[in-house]
């Protein structure tokens, strides 16, 4: 099936290329609500030679204002599924609209992995920048997912890339909660604030302190040891020497599928035979 549909504005979307796309059954804009908006639409990429694969969900960047496709070419390998998803933008949409679209794709998603022939026991939830705020909100703070019957032990990791887990700026600025973008904000609307110790599997990745976005590495950092204090076992934290925040999306690649094969070899998941899915990287 092929979602056709009329994009508001011209974007990476329209195009929508990917790596080794001849590896992929591609589905292009898969409405995962009823309401027909064009940003409340997803776009699955399925691998021909793998039966039920893991399934890799991304939410793009963009400071909750733009974005396109922003997902590392790692899970392209063609031994995942994986799912772009887009999402309601403000300011014509504003908190929790967003936190309720991402509940809602992965909710779809869950639901739909017998028609597109994935594992939904092995869905990664997984964010860029903006993108990683939504992905911990969402499955962090459960009153989402449990809205359809979910919640974050039906989640098998997460991988989030240079993300605010503080109250997001743009939240802040929507909400007239502004007392400065870098003054660090704890409410609902923080990762932080819901950090427990059976959160999913875990790999937080920034940027350099020097050129990261102001106190993004130490909110992760702070994350990861909180989580270590809590007695999460599986979170690790790295910042990556000489990467900014977006370019971190072109170094992380590996530290990404090394991730998921250590994850994979949990007889948990029931695949011991991870090697396959990475060798190519490692």
């Amino acid at each position: 099936m092929n979602h056709a549909w009329n994009s508001p504005e011209r974007s990476s979307w329209d195009i929508y290329g990917i790596p080794n796309q001849e590896l992929f059954a591609q589905y292009r804009a898969i409405p995962y609500t009823e309401s027909g908006n064009p940003y409340q639409t997803l776009y699955l990429s399925i691998p021909k030679k793998e039966k039920n694969p893991p399934l890799i969900l991304f939410f793009h960047g963009g400071g909750l204002t733009s974005g396109g496709r922003t997902c590392p070419d790692a899970p392209y390998c063609g031994n995942y599924a994986v799912a772009e998803i887009r999402y309601r933008l403000s300011p014509q949409t504003l908190p929790p609209g967003q936190i309720e679209d991402a509940a809602a794709a992965v909710a779809f998603l869950f639901e739909h992995a017998g028609e597109y022939r994935y594992d939904r026991s092995r869905l990664i939830v997984c964010g860029q920048s903006a993108g990683a705020w939504l992905a911990a909100m969402a499955v962090w703070n459960q009153e989402y997912l449990a809205r359809y019957g979910l919640n974050r032990r039906n989640i098998a990791a997460m991988v989030l890339i240079s993300g605010q887990l503080t109250t997001h700026f743009r939240v802040k600025a929507d909400l007239g909660r502004d007392l400065g973008r870098y003054i660090p904000q704890i409410d609902e609307y923080a990762p932080l604030r819901y950090l427990a110790a059976d959160l999913p599997p875990l790999l937080l990745i920034t940027g350099d302190p020097q050129y990261e976005i102001p106190g993004r590495v130490e909110e992760n950092a702070l994350a990861a040891a909180s989580l270590k204090a809590l007695g999460h076992t599986d979170v690790q934290h790295f910042s990556l020497g000489g990467f900014a925040h977006t370019p971190v999306l072109s170094g992380c690649n590996h530290l990404i599928l090394v991730f998921l094969e250590k994850l994979f070899r949990n007889p948990r998941f029931g695949n011991t035979d991870a090697e396959k899915y990475h060798a190519p990287y490692l």
